[in-house]
């Protein structure tokens, strides 16, 4: 069985598939624009603000410790580079009497096999 269409329905329905016409019956209806009401009162409200009043609070407390144990912090390494230096200095200076000890020693030696008894160690 064969269903005859006319010339122009076909056109009309190859019209609307090609450009993209949906019936009327598939679009959607626009939302209904909502009805402006007074809002009531939030009940949550002043627990909310007494919340993040304490919240902030908290806040405040937590970077003045931060900022304390930053301080703190600074002020032991500078400590600590200070006791480096010293040390370092320290060392130096002992590094620099061995070496000046060694060289008199040394020269002490070479004296003494030249046949500068009064510069040879004592029981040789």
């Amino acid at each position: 069985m064969t269903i005859k269409l006319s010339h122009n329905l076909v056109v009309f329905g190859a019209a609307f598939a090609v450009l993209g016409f949906t019936p009327l019956a598939a679009q959607e209806e626009p939302a209904a624009a909502p009805q402006a009401t007074a809002e009531a009162p939030d009940p949550e409200a002043p627990e909310r603000a007494r919340l993040n009043r304490e919240q902030a609070e908290l806040a405040r407390q937590q970077l003045e410790q931060n900022t304390a144990s930053q301080e703190a912090h600074d002020e032991a390494v500078q400590q600590r580079e200070a006791a480096i230096r010293e040390q370092e200095a320290a060392t130096a200076r002992a590094k620099a009497d061995y070496d000046a000890a060694m060289a008199q020693w040394r020269a002490d030696v070479e004296a003494c096999k030249r046949g500068n008894h009064s510069r040879c160690a004592a029981g040789q």
